[in-house]
């Protein structure tokens, strides 16, 4: 069990993968002189395939580590996976590079762990419209916890995570080999996809929604939503309001994710 004094030595810090198109290079950037704008000695590594390394990385001296991603499967856009099992720091928030933070409770944001393993942000019922696709069943649990629901449960986007726990890194290094696997020739495909409509295996969060609601090796992770869930990935199409409020009941978010205005080579946000 670790004491309260290792807790307090265990190191913090932000990652984001930028691979394949100067665009996310570009959105790591300014990713990252955002968290500095409010919390000047943050540590921030990016995780970057090595062409683009070489090409700018004259440019990245605002980042403690540039990290450079083996590109086992050249053709992938989910390098992401394999740079959060790589992480350099114990306590870990993970963030798409097309994410922006605009709120100081970015310093705080590794208490919200509560000594949990993992934290996410769930992809509501009531936001599905903003998504490419959202659901293939009829049971649509809002609290994935209580069950396996029949949707796209966890956005992919940000993931607070306990690096310290070698099961968390090894969960996060099978979400990148199965995705890759039962994308390129179906080779990993579990009972539970039976019943999933195939175009849903486009998206990562359904490795994700396996991993976590029916694989033995993975049952013993802890892990919630966030409970100021949207705080955490607010999309740009969820809206902003003339008097400077928010949608679906955020109150100044803390991260604000522009998915929508990048080419990622496919249609929708998740």
């Amino acid at each position: 069990m670790t004491s309260q004094k290792q807790k307090k030595n265990l190191s913090k810090g932000y990652i984001t993968v930028a691979t394949k198109t100067y665009q996310f290079v570009i959105g790591a950037k300014n990713l990252c002189e955002s968290i500095l704008d409010y919390n000047e000695d943050a540590k921030v590594t990016l995780f970057t395939d090595q062409q683009l390394y070489d090409q700018y990385y004259s440019e990245l001296d605002m980042f403690d580590q540039v990290i450079v991603t083996p590109c086992q499967y050249p053709d992938t856009k989910r390098e992401k996976m394999w740079g959060m099992a790589k992480t350099p720091y114990d306590l870990t928030l993970y963030m798409d590079a097309d994410i922006e933070c605009r709120h100081e409770d970015i310093k705080d944001v590794f208490d919200r762990l509560e000594g949990d393993d993992m934290r996410w942000v769930a992809l509501k019922k009531e936001t599905a419209p903003h998504f490419a696709e959202w659901a293939w069943g009829p049971k649509l649990l809002e609290d994935g916890c209580q069950g396996a629901p029949d949707h796209l449960s966890h956005c992919g986007g940000v993931c607070l995570y306990d690096a310290t726990n070698s099961l968390v890194r090894e969960f996060m290094m099978d979400w990148y080999h199965l995705y890759l696997t039962t994308g390129r020739n179906n080779k990993f495909w579990p009972e539970e996809y039976n019943d999933v409509k195939g175009s849903f295996t486009q998206w990562d969060q359904l490795t994700v929604w396996w991993l976590l609601y029916h694989s033995p090796k993975y049952k013993s992770l802890k892990w919630k939503f966030f409970e100021d869930n949207y705080r955490w990935n607010y999309y740009t199409s969820f809206g902003f309001n003339k008097d400077g409020t928010h949608n679906y009941g955020v109150v100044d978010p803390v991260l604000v994710h522009f998915s929508s205005w990048m080419d990622k080579g496919y249609k929708g946000i998740l």
